[in-house]
């Protein structure tokens, strides 16, 4: 057995997630993200749409885990654009829309394309703890013209540590520190790079 197996071993011994061990499912419309916000003098005065796949993103998304771990859903995972991005992205834009169907997007709006990747669980370096991580991507444009304004894309690793109790893991805190550490790195990237100022005021 290699050292990465047996280290790998070891870390489900010590969460307790072995044999008959359960992981809770983690339900993304009650959480509530906490992270700083850019606060730019002006907000975007023109609206931003975001479009997103419904096929791409179902409402239900098993969280990708280590093999070897118990595996676990995100429900209401659509929230994470309706409501979680949507609500990190009016700290830059006065108004934000969420659409499922390009038939759509009016002709008059930044439309920002979402595509997700993934969320889940992930060990954290020391091996003995739990991170969330997310994986997904945002391409801005504006009305007529088809070169993106602005693209941003990564799989970020949360701050947010867990171990649980023996045979039982509620990873609703690593996933909630997964979008924290998303959005927040996001923003500040669309906040340093003058994406307002991009745009019409």
């Amino acid at each position: 057995m290699s050292a990465v197996a047996v280290r790998l071993a070891i870390s489900i011994l010590t969460l307790g997630l072995l044999g008959c061990a359960h992981v809770d499912d983690v339900q993304a419309t009650t959480i509530q993200p906490r992270y700083l916000r850019p606060t730019p003098k002006t907000r975007a005065a023109r609206p931003l749409v975001l479009i997103y796949n419904p096929t791409e993103l179902p409402d239900v998304v098993e969280l990708a885990v280590p093999s070897g771990f118990p595996h676990a859903s995100l429900r209401g995972a659509r929230s994470l654009v309706t409501e979680h991005l949507r609500s990190g992205l009016e700290s830059l834009f006065e108004h934000v829309s969420v659409v499922d169907d390009p038939a759509k997007l009016p002709t008059d709006a930044t439309v920002g394309t979402v595509h997700f990747v993934e969320i889940g669980l992930a060990l954290a370096p020391g091996g003995n703890t739990l991170v969330g991580t997310l994986e997904w991507s945002l391409t801005l444009t504006s009305p007529g013209d088809p070169r993106p304004l602005y693209t941003w894309g990564e799989r970020t690793v949360g701050t947010r540590e867990g171990a649980g109790a023996f045979g039982h893991l509620d990873p609703q805190p690593e996933v909630q520190g997964a979008i924290e550490a998303s959005l927040r790195t996001m923003l500040k990237d669309m906040d340093a790079k003058g994406i307002t100022s991009s745009e019409p005021q």
